[in-house]
């Protein structure tokens, strides 16, 4: 791993960290159960804002670097762990804590994967449409369950039927994402997803690397 150089220290890159540094103290709040629900769900959904944000800083001020490219999705992942844990530990549910080990495993396949990729040629592997819309996906599905457990009612809901769609399609998304980096590539040469190549079948529509 190279050195950590004076350009390295961006905005940007000060909010990535940041925003780990806030997940992991809002599970080290909902996992010792010590009476900060509330301020610890604020910190999640504030790391969330954040990840808006510092991209959106990063490319209005043209702040993006290498170390950049690699600590985002990174910030994501640990965000997301957090996340979905927490719900996990909370809901105590045999298909949620399933849903929730397969959209864990996926992440940490794929980043296994990509930096496997960068050690071996030093290109990093972009994040593709679908892979940004998967991280979307999440975000919205764990905040608003988060939101509503913590913040507002403030329990958990009886009726699981909203969740179990929303996380199912989560997974689905998740895995899918991941898949087109494991998939032999078109005929075309490129990289796409089982939900790409269906898309590119019905509507003769590519899919747009990002």
């Amino acid at each position: 791993m190279r050195r950590i150089e004076r350009r390295d220290i961006t905005v940007p890159n000060v909010l990535t960290v940041l925003r780990m540094l806030m997940a992991l103290a809002a599970a080290f709040l909902l996992i010792t159960g010590n009476g900060h629900r509330t301020l610890a769900a604020s910190l999640l959904l504030s790391a969330m804002l954040l990840d808006y944000f510092d991209g959106w800083y990063a490319r209005k001020f043209h702040q993006t670097t290498s170390l950049g490219a690699h600590l985002d999705p990174f910030a994501d992942k640990v965000m997301i762990a957090v996340i979905f844990i927490t719900l996990s530990l909370q809901f105590r549910s045999l298909w949620f804590t399933f849903f929730v080990s397969v959209i864990l495993a996926r992440e940490l396949v794929i980043t296994i994967y990509r930096w496997r990729v960068h050690e071996k040629s030093g290109s990093l592997v972009p994040a593709s449409l679908l892979g940004k819309a998967k991280t979307v996906v999440q975000c919205i599905v764990g905040g608003s369950i988060i939101f509503y457990i913590y913040i507002y009612p403030g329990s958990i809901p009886e009726n699981h039927q909203v969740i179990f769609i929303a996380m199912l399609v989560t997974m689905f998304i998740t895995v899918d994402s991941g898949l087109r980096y494991v998939l032999p590539n078109c005929s075309d040469g490129k990289k796409r997803s089982v939900m790409e190549r269906f898309i590119q079948h019905v509507f003769g529509v590519g899919a747009r690397e990002a």
